[in-house]
């Protein structure tokens, strides 16, 4: 069995956010078939990993800007 873990890390290694793990049972699949679902996962994952990017990038957007206004 594989573990799929995808972590979002910052410039120094700080962990922004962690999506699910995932397990696939390998097994007796072939190479075709693990890419595949491989695939499958991918499809499903982005979207998540896309906004969880967005939404941490326009945070530290906002911070700058606050920070920019006080000076």
């Amino acid at each position: 069995m594989a573990k799929i873990e995808i972590k979002i890390k910052d410039d120094q290694g700080k962990t922004i956010s962690k999506l699910k793990s995932i397990e696939l049972e390998l097994g007796n699949k072939t190479i075709y078939e693990i890419e595949r679902e491989v695939e499958k996962l991918k499809k499903e994952m982005l979207p998540e990993i896309s906004k969880r990017l967005m939404i941490s990038s326009q945070k530290e957007f906002t911070a700058l800007e606050k920070k920019r206004d006080y000076t």
